[in-house]
């Protein structure tokens, strides 16, 4: 089965260099790449990788994507296999991503899972050395939402550490100029994050998220937030037995003006 598939996608290669008009011809060498890392995950054969990476070189119209995809699957195929030296090999794939989003994506993954392998293993360097990938991360959102992932990961081993890297995480985006619905959903996290630890923070950004609310102007980004807040009220109310933050959730699902999210709030609010 798994010859057949490389014979398959062999032949998709070869068809797809025929491709005279670049944009299409990258398009396709794209598609075959996801396919490619699809297979690296399904069967943890090397060939699909290596093949993965050959292909993306041969994208001339973006090639950034394609790299993406296969720094992604390396991050979530090398915790599959406790493997941190893959990690290495794709920091260097990341080195090919030219799109400051993209490459904020793949150093979001590839960190975490340093971070992940650092923990399965015990091994206090890998982990150290997650932290100090972090600065290599442009986008503020996501070096302050790898931050708070890794917080998560150490919240009952290391409540102090964890504390810490939370606060960097609030650091980074407190006062930027980010856009509402990722601000709010950011701050919705940390809530949810500071009242773990007990930190009575928590209704501080629980507040500044709700405020955000107000200035979105798309009714869609306004029901995915409202709807992410009641999600987070109601997790609190559970984890302090607290029924007005239940009520408060309930409120807020009157204000949803998209019927798929509250649809979704009221099973979150009724369940």
């Amino acid at each position: 089965m798994t010859e057949d598939r490389k014979k398959q996608i062999i032949e998709q290669i070869s068809s797809a260099a025929k491709i005279d008009e670049g944009a299409e011809r990258g398009r396709k060498f794209r598609n075959i790449v996801g396919a490619l890392c699809l297979e690296f995950v399904r069967t943890g054969d090397r060939w699909f990788l290596d093949e993965a990476i050959k292909t993306a070189g041969l994208v001339t119209d973006d090639p950034s994507k394609a790299y993406l995809e296969i720094a992604k699957t390396m991050a979530k195929v090398s915790i599959n296999k406790n493997d941190a030296c893959m990690l290495d090999e794709a920091l260097i794939i990341t080195e090919k991503i030219t799109d400051e989003i993209e490459l904020s994506v793949a150093l979001h993954d590839v960190v975490q899972a340093q971070a992940v392998i650092g923990i399965k293993q015990n091994n206090e360097t890998l982990f150290s050395r997650s932290i100090d990938l972090i600065n290599r991360i442009p986008r503020d959102t996501y070096r302050s939402s790898t931050y708070r992932n890794i917080a998560r990961m150490i919240m009952k081993s290391n409540p102090g550490k964890a504390r810490r890297f939370l606060d960097k995480s609030i650091e980074i985006i407190e006062g930027k100029k980010i856009e509402p619905l990722f601000l709010a959903s950011a701050f919705l996290d940390i809530s949810h994050l500071l009242a773990t630890l007990i930190d009575m923070r928590y209704g501080d950004f629980l507040r500044k998220a709700i405020e955000l609310v107000d200035k979105m102007e798309d009714e869609s980004d306004r029901s995915a937030i409202l709807l992410k807040t009641i999600e987070t009220e109601i997790a609190l109310a559970k984890l302090l037995k607290d029924d007005i933050l239940r009520k408060e959730a309930s409120g807020h699902s009157e204000r949803i003006s998209r019927e798929y999210y509250k649809t979704l709030s009221i099973k979150c609010i009724t369940q």
